[in-house]
């Protein structure tokens, strides 16, 4: 990730933008209006776009996104908002952006937005490797790649939904159950050595039906109340918990892809391996 553009009608929170990633030695561009953006986005190949929401005239942040989307399906994008729109979250998730923040906010939470974008693709590739480690795969299959792409990209759906702050805790725990049942099928899927067509597509079908249920909810700010805690479902004050700590960037989306699973393996066997203890400490510990 080298080019960066900024997006903000405000000239003296543009400047401090454009000097923090500058600082950060990207190749950065500034843009004070939709219109400016979109012309450097024929202009450019960005890695990275960082915009407000509101613009003046008819494109705001998240309409510029979109178009730029349209040409570079894999920009990263950071939202950064200073008011509470209800149909934002819900484009936001729609463009698939990697993280909301909310102002005002300091230049150390932005810089380190930045570097957690950054280091998703590797982070993604490696968590991966770790997901097939506890599997007891050597690597990926071919015919899982789209099904994986599906998982990631809900994952990070929900990492946004929290970090809008247009989920109730409630809400997503309720998510996060039905979650855990497309997690468990997953995992029985992803350990299959070749996995059937028609397997794959159902679970890339019910990835589809829970985004659009997530974004539905997130849209609508809707409380929905979780079900009774049962031995298997994650209880309250600890997903609460874990909630708090991706909305203070501590977990990142590519985090969650290992969550289930961690929280999963018996306490015992999860002990004797440094790597993964450490991870499950920083999800679910209570410290």
């Amino acid at each position: 990730m080298n080019r960066v553009l900024v997006l903000e009608d405000d000239n003296t929170l543009r400047e401090l933008l454009v000097d923090a990633v500058e600082s950060m030695e990207y190749d950065v561009k500034a843009a004070e209006s939709a219109t400016m953006a979109l012309h450097l986005g024929r202009e450019f190949d960005f890695d990275l776009v960082i915009s407000d929401i509101r613009m003046a005239g008819p494109t705001d942040g998240l309409g510029v996104l979109a178009a730029l989307k349209q040409r570079l399906p894999g920009m990263a994008c950071i939202v950064i908002t200073g008011y509470a729109d209800k149909t934002a979250p819900l484009r936001a998730l729609q463009i698939r952006v990697d993280d909301y923040l909310y102002k005002p906010f300091e230049v150390k939470d932005l810089i380190a937005a930045v570097q957690r974008v950054h280091k998703s693709q590797s982070q993604r590739s490696w968590y991966r490797q770790v997901l097939h480690r506890l599997l007891g795969q050597a690597a990926s299959d071919a015919d899982l790649a789209e099904l994986q792409a599906s998982r990631e990209n809900s994952l990070k759906s929900f990492f946004v939904g929290v970090r809008s702050q247009h989920l109730y805790a409630e809400t997503a725990l309720n998510l996060w159950d039905a979650w855990e049942d497309l997690e468990v099928e997953y995992l029985r899927v992803a350990n299959i050595r070749v996995v059937a067509a028609e397997v794959a597509r159902r679970l890339i079908d019910r990835y589809g039906l829970w985004q659009a249920r997530l974004s539905k909810e997130a849209a609508s700010q809707s409380f929905v109340a979780a079900g009774t805690r049962s031995q298997e479902k994650v209880d309250r004050a600890t997903f609460r918990r874990f909630v708090d700590r991706i909305k203070a960037a501590k977990l990142s989306a590519e985090d969650l892809g290992l969550a289930v699973a961690l929280r999963r393996i018996p306490g015992e066997q999860r002990k004797r391996n440094a790597e993964l203890e450490r991870l499950f400490q920083r999800m679910w510990g209570s410290a």
